[in-house]
């Protein structure tokens, strides 16, 4: 079946509003937020339903055609790239949601923003748990498809660890619901958290539940500047050695905070690093909790501690770790993105790495992230996706990740393998002798996708 009689078939099957396939739309959807990869659909599905999804996965099981799912396209590692052609299935009109206050839980279909289900929830006097910084234009599936994290994953981990139940569509149509919408279950093989960190490589999210949690009484932001980089990741080791479980604990390097400064004037100093603290609690305990975490910031040479608990101020020093990426964004025409998680107590130890490798490269790698469970991400800024900068820019984010390795810890914490990590997910498999996981891993797609037909060429070839 050429590609024109693909179009047509999909038209007839779902109505020509919901297929698109003009050359502005192919070249669009070719692209993820990485910039770095690229790729052509045949052909573009909107889908506004499960049966709209259904329909698609018949007809491609049927003509053994590749289907790629796609969210918002924030994916930093080529997620959604249609690297062999066939179907884009874009799932952003899904956007349903319902809150059971009574059950303590959220459904949401899989276009549904990430911040819009939190707001949802927050009228309810609930949050939802997982804030990717990507959160206001990310969507619910493809935040579960890469288990993605956020600023709150020091305390409440990734999508997985709040996820209930999925409701996912495998090739030829089946439908399935997978996992309980209820608090504690025991199903045997654990299908649910298959899917999650899956890539689309398994089945099509539509629809998901999962916990929600109270809104903090109150809130507490303490944002305190290092002239030594070290010494920030002491303090956030210490913090965390001490039994303290703030809300969120990130870090920020000298290249973040130039960079956030100079594009949103926010009057930061000159330091080498700052860390971002949120603590919550009862209205009576919030200083306590604050002088607590100042105390600690002082004992490793904090020389400036800026305190809010007032909503427009907590705002402004937010931005110092939220407007991040845009502002490397900025700066830098490419941006090849890190995401590695190291123990802890070696949280020092990748920092300076990160440092010493951006000097052998000769090029500014910026260390920022969820440090409050020992996940960094590096932005090394490039002027060109060739020639020898660009040769050097993935070599220094490679040997980051090597790093990682060495220090006990992994090559990938929330971004997901997609196209970039495939070589660094074999490496980590080594160092961990289980290879044979690899071999798992295969059959299991085998076994929910036989004609190999959901995003080909992700996690491994």
């Amino acid at each position: 079946m050429d590609i024109n009689e693909v179009v047509v078939k999909l038209r007839e099957l779902l109505g020509p509003e919901k297929v698109l396939s003009e050359p502005e739309d192919i070249y669009v959807y070719g692209y993820d937020s990485s910039i770095v990869y690229k790729g052509y659909p045949w052909v573009i599905v909107r889908a506004y339903s499960t049966e709209d999804v259904v329909k698609v996965l018949k007809f491609a099981d049927e003509h053994v055609i590749p289907v790629i799912p796609r969210g918002a396209g924030t994916s930093l590692t080529g997620g959604p790239i249609p690297i062999n052609g066939g179907i884009i299935l874009d799932l952003s009109g899904m956007k349903k949601i319902r809150v059971d206050v009574d059950d303590g839980i959220v459904e949401a279909e899989a276009g549904a923003i990430v911040d819009e289900v939190d707001k949802e929830c927050r009228k309810y006097g609930f949050m939802f748990p997982i804030d990717p910084a990507s959160a206001e234009v990310a969507t619910i599936g493809g935040s579960l498809a890469n288990d993605g994290g956020g600023m709150r994953g020091a305390r409440y981990g990734t999508m997985r660890h709040v996820l209930l139940s999925v409701e996912v569509v495998l090739p030829g149509g089946k439908v399935l619901q997978l996992g309980s919408p209820v608090y504690k279950q025991a199903l045997g093989y654990e299908l649910a958290q298959l899917i999650a960190g899956s890539e689309g490589t398994l089945g099509i999210i539509t629809k998901a539940t999962f916990k929600i949690v109270p809104l903090p009484e109150r809130v507490g932001r303490i944002l305190a500047f290092f002239s030594d980089v070290e010494d920030a990741a002491k303090a956030i080791f210490t913090i965390r050695r001490r039994g303290l479980n703030p809300l969120i604990l990130e870090f920020m390097d000298d290249i973040t905070l130039q960079a956030v400064d100079s594009v949103y004037k926010l009057g930061l100093p000159q330091a080498n690093a700052a860390v971002l603290a949120d603590v919550d609690g009862p209205p009576e305990a919030i200083d306590r909790y604050i002088n607590t975490f100042k105390g600690i910031f002082k004992e490793y040479n904090a020389f400036r501690i800026d305190v809010a608990t007032d909503p427009d101020e907590m705002n402004r020093i937010y931005m110092a770790r939220k407007g991040a990426y845009p502002a490397l964004s900025r700066l830098y025409p490419v941006v090849i993105i890190g995401d590695v998680c190291v123990p802890l107590s070696k949280l020092p130890n990748i920092v300076k790495a990160i440092k010493d490798i951006s000097k052998k490269y000769e090029l500014p790698i910026a260390a920022v992230g969820h440090a409050g469970d020992g996940n960094l991400h590096t932005f090394t800024g490039l002027h060109s996706t060739s020639g020898d900068e660009w040769e050097r820019g993935y070599k220094a984010n490679d040997e980051i990740a090597l790093v990682a390795l060495e220090l006990g810890g992994s090559v990938s914490a929330e971004h997901g393998i997609g196209m970039q990590k495939k070589y660094l997910l074999v490496k980590e498999l080594k160092v961990r002798r289980s290879e044979y996981a690899l071999e798992l891993m295969k059959g299991i797609k085998k076994l929910f996708d036989p004609k190999g037909i959901l995003n080909p060429g992700k996690l491994f070839d």
